[in-house]
Formats: structure tokens, sequence, C-alpha cells
């Protein structure tokens, strides 16, 4: 079975988060901390982690970085509450704008993973994928 690590402070968004990933298969590890994140990605391999942080205030380390350490193949998903990206980000993560869809979040589990999923959802950038679709060929009959 997959599992997935999803750190969210709010307690209502990370309940309707963890039961979107439950119905896409995933056995969700839910915590609240970046700290217990990181104990967390320590004990578990996960094959996902959601983040709605990338700093932890805790620890002088990087958090992503520290979380690249532990799951190293794990793809990391950044959540941003809508108009809100970071911008230390990196721009080849998938990232999330809450509340959190079943279809958005399909759509970057699903292509978002090798980095070529959704744009950063800021204005008329949602909905619009980033990765390219080959031209058709005309095949002479």
């Amino acid at each position: 079975m997959k599992c997935a690590m999803l750190l969210e402070r709010n307690p209502q968004a990370r309940q309707e988060i963890a039961g979107l990933l439950r119905s896409l298969g995933y056995l969700v590890a839910s915590v609240e901390t970046p700290t217990a994140a990181v104990n967390t990605a320590y004990a578990l391999r996960c094959d996902l982690i959601l983040t709605d942080t990338t700093f932890n205030m805790d620890d002088r380390r990087s958090f992503l970085g520290e979380l690249e350490r532990l799951a190293p193949a794990a793809p990391i998903v950044l959540l941003t509450d809508g108009a809100r990206i970071p911008g230390h980000a990196d721009r080849a993560r998938p990232v999330l704008a809450k509340p959190v869809t079943l279809r958005a979040l399909r759509r970057v589990v699903e292509f978002g993973i090798d980095g070529y999923g959704l744009l950063p959802t800021s204005g008329a950038a949602r909905g619009h994928e980033r990765r390219r679709h080959a031209p058709r060929r005309a095949r002479p009959r």
C-alpha cells in the first residue's frame, strides 16, 4: 500500500486532504509540526509528502532538504493558500492551492511527481499545465 505524509497545521484542512488521499488509495500519516514531519519521515517509508510550509522554526537545517534526505524517492508537493506562493520554493515542485480538490490532487499526483504538473496556481496560470504536448504528425495515406 502507498503511504503519504501530510503536514498541515489547520485541523479541518488536514482532515479533508487526508480523506482525499485515502480515496486515491494512500495510507495517510498526518502531522501538525515540521519536527513531527521529520520524525515521521525517519520512521516511515513515504511514497508522497504534502507540506504547507518550507520552514522548520525549531531547527536550523533545511526542512525540505531534510525531508529529501530521509525520503529520497518521495516527491514533495507544496500546499499554498491561494495566491500566496513561496518565492523561495523550488519551481520544479508541484504546487497545490488550498482548498484542495480531488481533481487537482489527482492531477498533481499523476502528472506532477516528475515536475511537469500544474503551474503555480496564481491568477491566469490556474488550470494550465507545464508539460509540453508533442505535435501531432500528419501521416500520408
